[in-house]
């Protein structure tokens, strides 16, 4: 699979918090060779010995937070999570965290526990995602354009070139930009 890959793109794999503490660190030491971008969502989300076990033996990066839902959350896994700030990457979906005030406080928590803005790349795939990141300067947003429909992906047209994508040129989040889903918001009214 690595080989079908341009080179010098690396693959990052999302094990959705399958892997108990014991089937979590032997998957992580048999991906560690492959140099991933990161290795994600690996273990149970709240269980934050498992991820400190986890990130002391698998040196390449590891990925957390889409299943955290607030600052309490940010808060204990910067304190017992064992995630290195160097390296790890941060994927608390703004969606799921009460919205931007509760994103903008888990950037507040992981900030100041050490953590960049560079270290956030927003879990959901969706235009809200796509702004925040835009918006805080953080590392980058995941692009989904076939889940979570009619939410995910983001504007019809959009272009994603060399890895980057715009948010469309339109006021608010830009859902009228989607013709499904604003077909849909219509539909409601």
């Amino acid at each position: 699979m690595l080989a079908l890959l341009p080179s010098g793109e690396r693959l990052a794999v999302d094990a959705m918090n399958r892997y108990d503490p014991d089937q979590a660190v032997h998957v992580a030491g048999a991906l560690a060779p492959y140099g991933l971008r990161w290795f994600e969502d690996v273990c149970d989300p709240l269980d934050f010995a498992a991820h400190a076990r986890i990130a002391e033996l698998y040196a390449p990066p590891l990925a957390a937070g889409e299943a955290l839902f607030s600052a309490a959350d940010a808060r204990n896994l910067a304190r017992y999570g064992g995630l290195r700030p160097d390296r790890d990457v941060l994927v608390f979906d703004p969606a799921h965290c009460y919205g931007l005030p509760g994103y903008l406080q888990i950037v507040q928590v992981m900030e100041a526990a050490g953590w960049s803005r560079a270290a956030f790349q927003p879990h959901g795939g969706h235009l809200f995602s796509l702004h925040v990141a835009a918006a805080l300067g953080l590392g980058g947003s995941e692009a989904n354009p076939h889940n979570f429909q009619p939410f995910g992906g983001f504007a019809d047209g959009a272009v994603v070139e060399d890895g980057f994508a715009r948010p469309p040129d339109a006021p608010g989040i830009g859902f009228e930009t989607r013709s499904a889903l604003h077909a849909l918001f219509r539909s409601l009214l």
